[in-house]
């Protein structure tokens, strides 16, 4: 037999029974959040024509992705998010009446250098509404993370809003034209709290623009705060162009409305916050973990009413909400929220001779239709070797067969940490057994 070892690809992981049980649980929550308010889950493909994921976000998405040529020829990729598939698959649905909130939640693929909170292979949560310009919908994409993150009573946060029309805008007034270097400005603002000072510098000269606009510039993203006070600094001459001054009334609006939804609390205006990514066109946001920011933002989104013309021959105007499931799970080991969990069966029924052995069988059969998980040997052990092993997988509950028991219509019933035993009758088994792991 071969001695050779095999490893999974770099980048990628398994995930064990453990980790499982608490992916299981958060999943749960956060789609019974989703479905709370109003969102049909649905699942887009994990293989897309290659020309879609570049629609997005360019050629050069290449450099970040999987992407191959299948048996026939076809350039095709993995998607790197939700948004895209979810995208495609409403404007080529014109018949669905608006508003369209849907959400889903799995895997993606991204062909990062793999480092702390970030994979080649993860997954998000991602919630969108399209067919609305009304910034209610943005105000229910923010609250919606909100509400993800207090299920799991992820509660010392903040939620970092800001813009894209506003930064647009006042980087246009202080003089910087064209759309390729407005894109290269965005970026490098979208850096501004996640570098040093001097990097952040390096990063605007090198995009060939003054001390005056750096100096200018910083003095407009450095403001964050509570809404009144923020909107209020902003010097009157950077809301007078039409685009800057539709940012400023869309976060003032927005923050009402937040009140409104009882989200205010934790919502700053952060006007460094922009997004990085090309197609946001409006409000943007990021929340942050305040007990670890090393680990990235946990959830973030925005508005983006252009992206959906690049799919189809209709625009949509569209705005999403999108959080990383590894990202929350590290908060939330921190923090030491994950309740206790396992996986497998909380029943465990033993054979105490070869004869008892198909009436266990039965038994188990019936606890199973009753919704009671449950197993049973399979290896033909002793009684004790049968109970070492329910022990071994912290089963909590061992049922015990013999022919004196079944002679009298009984089991016993072994409570796994203390080893006390009890007698029921059969047909009053699975009641007490819920009982017990209540």
């Amino acid at each position: 037999m071969s001695e050779r070892t095999f490893s999974v690809p770099r980048g990628m992981r398994d995930f064990d029974a453990q980790e499982m049980a608490k992916r299981l649980w958060l999943n749960e929550k956060i789609v019974s959040v989703m479905e709370r308010c109003g969102f049909q889950i649905v699942e887009p493909t994990s293989i897309e024509n290659l020309e879609t994921l570049e629609a997005k976000s360019g050629p050069e998405i290449k450099d970040e992705i999987y992407y191959f040529a299948d048996k026939a020829g076809r350039n095709l990729g993995l998607r790197f998010d939700l948004t895209v598939g979810m995208t495609r698959m409403i404007v080529n649905r014109p018949d669905l009446p608006e508003p369209i909130k849907i959400c889903a939640l799995s895997g993606m693929w991204r062909y990062d250098e793999p480092q702390f909170a970030r994979y080649r292979h993860f997954y998000q949560w991602d919630a969108e509404v399209y067919g609305t310009i009304e910034q209610e919908a943005d105000a229910e994409v923010i609250a919606l993370g909100m509400d993800i993150l207090e299920s799991v009573e992820l509660r010392d946060y903040e939620v970092r809003v800001s813009n894209r029309k506003f930064a647009e805008g006042f980087l246009r007034q202080l003089g910087v034209t064209g759309e390729e270097r407005i894109e290269q400005a965005i970026r490098t603002i979208d850096k501004y709290r996640k570098i040093s000072a001097d990097e952040f510098e390096d990063e605007f000269r090198k995009i060939g623009l003054s001390d005056d606009l750096l100096l200018k510039t910083s003095e407009i993203i450095s403001l964050k705060g509570p809404a009144d006070r923020v909107l209020a600094s902003i010097p009157n001459e950077y809301t007078k162009s039409e685009m800057s001054s539709k940012g400023h009334k869309e976060l003032s609006r927005l923050f009402d409305l937040l009140e409104d939804f009882g989200k205010l609390e934790k919502c700053v205006i952060d006007l460094s916050v922009v997004r990085g990514i090309g197609y946001y066109d409006g409000i943007v946001f990021e929340a942050y973990d305040k007990g670890g920011e090393d680990v990235g933002a946990i959830f973030g989104g925005g508005r983006y009413d252009k992206l959906c013309g690049l799919y189809g021959r209709r625009e949509v105007p569209a705005t999403g909400v999108a959080g990383g499931i590894e990202r929350l799970m590290i908060s939330l080991e921190r923090a030491s929220l994950f309740p206790e969990l396992t996986q497998g069966p909380k029943v465990f029924a033993t054979a105490v001779d070869e004869q008892s052995r198909p009436k266990v069988v039965k038994l188990v059969t019936e606890l199973r239709k009753k919704g009671i998980p449950c197993d049973f040997d399979m290896k033909g052990r002793t009684l004790k070797k049968q109970l070492e092993y329910a022990d071994s997988m912290k089963i909590p509950i061992a049922v015990i067969l013999g022919p004196r028991e079944i002679e009298r219509g009984v089991v016993k019933i072994r409570t796994m940490k203390t080893h006390v035993e009890t007698e029921v009758r059969m047909d009053e088994l699975a009641e007490e057994v819920e009982r017990r792991l209540q």
